[in-house]
């Protein structure tokens, strides 16, 4: 590994404000300005000042100190470039002494093809190919675009003036002050940004169209979009904006701390969202919904995106971490926020059960693998700034434990505390001490005492509920899936939220014995808040439990929780997978959405074992027939007037097993759907609409492929095209196959963050696997420079690890990604990628004749 480091450029200089002037040209991507930085030197006396750049070069730069004489100008020597550091050295022959100075640069650099920086994106309007310019500063790619200190704990204020085509609109963090047309061109300067840090400076320019709104207390809310999209997909977007500012404003005492908010819907876009401040800037799928042809699930989905890119506002961009490696002051925040939020829009929706399903779920399975990350995590290297982005970890883990703290000390006292940590050090960074401090006034509860053992030791406990009559034992344990590997000493607070009151509160020794009042077997993890699983250790224990499924006398998330708890059991071998399979065959009732995600993962895995031997797979099919058989019944294929949400989204779940399944009248009505699809959109509801495509290309009906793939190329729809790339990849011929890899590199047929959309699909299908490995493989080199400045660069180890399932595919995995582990970028991925592997293969192969035996 290169033994280069982070180097902390704001120990040595801290700027206070930036004047920004940019010209990027979409059109010959170069990238012309000029930045005036004002700040004060630290440290010891030296003869230069560095700054981050990334693929810049400075022509020429002026050094003005002043001091109590006046301004001195300081002639810059010698100007050098370091591109493994990504800086540039200002070289004086004069000794520079701390205190105030005022540099100017100007500099050229070029508009990225990638995803970062600022950058071109490519879209399509009425058969005319556009570009639109935007920006993506975070993690660390303001360097790519201006001179400057580029760490989060270096906040400024920020003057832009921007140059853009004549025409069309131009937005950043702050409204314009003015405009003016010079050489055919428009100049627009805006107004002082508040003091932030660089990687939330935005602005984005093109042909937009747009709609606003105004919430109560006066801030102006906008819906960005090209004119390739409808108006009315903005119409959703804009209310749920305009709502969850009015709410948040509300929750944390704190008004929101800008005139504006505008939300933009970018074509080519990395992530999901990203919440530059006062400029939010999306993917177009989470951001707008057609209220025509929008299913249930992409308008939840959108309003979960836009409540945790609006939680930012204030996690992250009033307050910020002080370095990355309180990353989860920002994300678990907003995680955990984006459900506070979206709950209290449409209750009705019951996201809080899609917590459990959803972040819950991610966060254990991810976090039960030897070489998982801290949530709180030490960045060594530059390049490791990126992998900490991890959706499962730092996202979903860190959201899972602040949702325990919120309850751990009440939700009241957790928006008081919150109060005090925004006005406490609103424009300022923090670490997580800080936070503790101002929940623990609120509640005169220890947080750190409750919350640094989790954010700071990777992994979680398995606690043992071992019951014989009134006599009780608490035990917990590192759960790995390498059980050799788990750390024998390490311990953490477990809330036991247990149904008895004879149960203590916390759990915080290795073990516990209780004397109970009732012999009646006690449950823990009661609401399934907890990251952490049980295991039931008496038979007789697990058996009352899976009755009380049967008897549907478990809430929506202990019936998940059990059934979950069960399948991670199963890994490292506590119990075996057919014991699983035998208490999913008590869920054959089960009427709620959310139980039918954990039903599907545990699916999934059984189907996992058809690798091994695929005449299980008419087993595995005529299980999910009964599973499936009441709730098809109940639901039918007719939306029903006022049903509930979940039910809409479960009627989708059931019918797509229906038809992998191969059951008689869902398959016969889902092709007839098909062709009435092609005669008449409208004939097939929105939330069956993938369902629909994917029975035809499963059962290879005549012309689909070639229907849907024309389809695929020629909508605009940003949905249709997501719903498109699901049922494309279930396609089993080799030849149509090889027909959709090889587009793969075209950026005309599928978008750079569609990408990996298209291949792990494959990767995941039997029928495609073989083949997007070899074509992953072949063209390595290819999505390395395509990808190596974007934060998913590193998932394409995930993704392969992900998807295999022999020990053939093992090998082959080590073979290509090894030699790769001396990327800082990729190590960790790979490492855990070949672990994660390694437990599988050992699992399915342990578990195999269980599992033959219980079909």
């Amino acid at each position: 590994m290169s033994a280069k480091t982070v180097t902390r450029l704001f120990e040595s200089f801290q700027p206070k404000h930036y004047q920004l002037e940019l010209n990027p040209d979409r059109d010959t991507m170069k990238l012309e300005g000029a930045v005036t930085i004002t700040g004060q030197k630290t440290g010891r006396p030296s003869q230069r000042i560095t700054f981050h750049q990334k693929g810049l070069t400075v022509v020429s730069a002026t050094i003005t100190k002043h001091d109590k004489k006046g301004d001195q100008t300081i002639s810059v020597a010698r100007i050098s470039h370091h591109k493994g550091f990504d800086e540039v050295r200002l070289h004086t022959e004069t000794m520079l002494y701390p205190g105030s100075y005022t540099v100017t640069m100007q500099f050229t650099g070029q508009v990225q093809a990638g995803m970062h920086g600022i950058y071109a994106s490519n879209y399509e309007q009425d058969g005319q190919k556009k570009k639109i310019v935007s920006t993506q500063f975070e993690s660390h790619h303001a360097r790519e675009a201006f001179p400057s200190i580029d760490e989060p704990e270096a906040k400024a204020t920020f003057d832009l003036i921007l140059t853009s085509p004549e025409g069309e609109e131009v937005i950043s963090n702050m409204p314009a002050k003015s405009q003016e047309k010079k050489d055919s061109k428009l100049v627009t300067v805006f107004e002082t940004t508040p003091k932030m840090s660089t990687y939330l400076l935005a602005f984005v320019y093109g042909d937009m169209q747009h709609k606003e709104v105004t919430t109560e207390n006066g801030v102006l809310v906008r819906v960005f979009a090209t004119h390739a999209q409808p108006a009315d997909s903005l119409d959703f977007p804009l209310e749920v904006a305009k709502r969850t500012i009015e709410f948040f404003d509300e929750y944390y005492g704190v008004p929101y701390p800008l005139p504006k908010s505008d939300h933009v819907a970018i074509p080519d876009f990395s992530s999901a969202a990203m919440e530059n401040w006062g400029l939010v800037t999306y993917r177009e799928p989470y951001l707008l919904v057609d209220p025509k042809t929008a299913p249930q699930s992409g308008r939840e989905l959108v309003t979960t995106v836009i409540t945790h890119e609006l939680s930012h506002q204030w996690f992250g961009n009033l307050v910020t971490m002080r370095w990355w490696d309180n990353l989860w002051l920002n994300e678990s925040f907003a995680k955990v926020m984006e459900y506070v939020a979206a709950d209290a829009l449409y209750p009705e929706w019951k996201v809080w059960n899609d917590f459990i399903t959803g972040e819950g779920l991610s966060a254990l399975r991810r976090d039960s693998i030897a070489g998982v990350q801290a949530v709180q995590t030490e960045v060594k290297h530059p390049d490791e700034i990126a992998t900490l982005f991890d959706p499962s970890i730092v996202y979903a883990k860190g959201a899972r434990l602040l949702n325990v703290l919120m309850r751990y000390i009440g939700e009241e006292d957790f928006r008081k505390g919150l109060k005090e940590y925004f006005e406490t050090h609103k424009y300022g960074n923090t670490t997580g001490n800080d936070l503790w401090a101002a929940l623990g006034n609120a509640s005169g509860k220890d947080a750190a005492a409750l919350m640094n053992p989790w954010l700071t030791q990777p992994g979680f406990p398995v606690v043992t509920v071992d019951q014989n009559d009134h006599n009780l034992t608490l035990t917990q344990e590192h759960f790995l899936l390498d059980p050799a590997k788990a750390d024998k000493n390490r311990l953490w607070p477990v809330p036991l939220l247990s149904d008895s009151t004879d149960v203590p509160e916390l759990l915080e020794a290795r073990t516990a014995d209780v004397s109970l009042t009732s012999s009646e077997y006690v449950r823990i993890n009661q609401g399934a808040n907890g990251h952490y699983i049980v295991h039931y250790a008496n038979p007789a224990h697990r058996t009352a439990l899976a009755d009380l499924v049967s008897e549907r006398n478990l809430s929506e998330p202990e019936r998940t929780m059990l059934l979950s708890d069960s399948s991670m059991l199963a890994r490292p071998g506590v119990q075996s997978f057919g014991d699983t399979l035998d208490i999913l065959k008590r869920y054959h009732n089960e009427d709620s959405e959310a139980v039918w995600g954990i039903m599907a993962v545990v699916l999934g895995d059984a189907r996992r074992f058809i690798d091994l031997d695929p005449e299980i797979e008419d087993k595995i099919k005529a299980l999910i027939r009964t599973l499936i058989q009441s709730q098809f019944e109940r639901l039918g294929w007719e939306e029903k007037e006022n049903e509930p949400s979940q039910d809409t989204k479960l009627r989708a779940t059931i019918i797509a097993y229906g038809v992998y399944a191969e059951h008689d009248a869902i398959l016969k009505k889902a092709l007839e759907l098909f062709e009435a699809y092609k005669q008449d959109a409208d004939n097939v509801p929105s939330e069956l609409r993938a369902v629909i495509f994917g029975a035809a290309i499963r059962n290879d009906v005549d012309g689909a492929f070639e229907y849907l793939l024309n389809l695929e190329e020629t909508t605009q729809n940003v949905d249709l095209k997501q719903e498109l790339v699901g049922a494309l990849t279930l396609v089993k011929d080799e030849d149509k196959i090889e027909l959709l890899l090889s587009r793969l590199k075209d950026i005309n047929k599928v978008r750079l963050h569609d990408l990996d959309h298209w291949l792990v699909n494959l990767l995941r299908s039997r029928y495609g696997r073989r083949k997007a490995w070899d074509w992953l493989r072949a063209n390595w080199k290819w999505i390395e420079k395509t990808f190596e400045g974007d934060k998913s660069y590193d998932y394409f180890p995930r993704y392969a690890a992900s998807a295999f399932n022999t020990r053939e595919y093992l090998e082959e995995y080590k073979e290509f990604f090894e030699p790769m582990k001396e990327q800082p970028t990729l190590a960790r991925n790979i490492i855990m990628g070949i672990e994660e592997l390694e437990n599988r293969v050992q699992w399915l192969e342990r578990d195999l004749k269980a599992v033959q035996e219980r079909l």
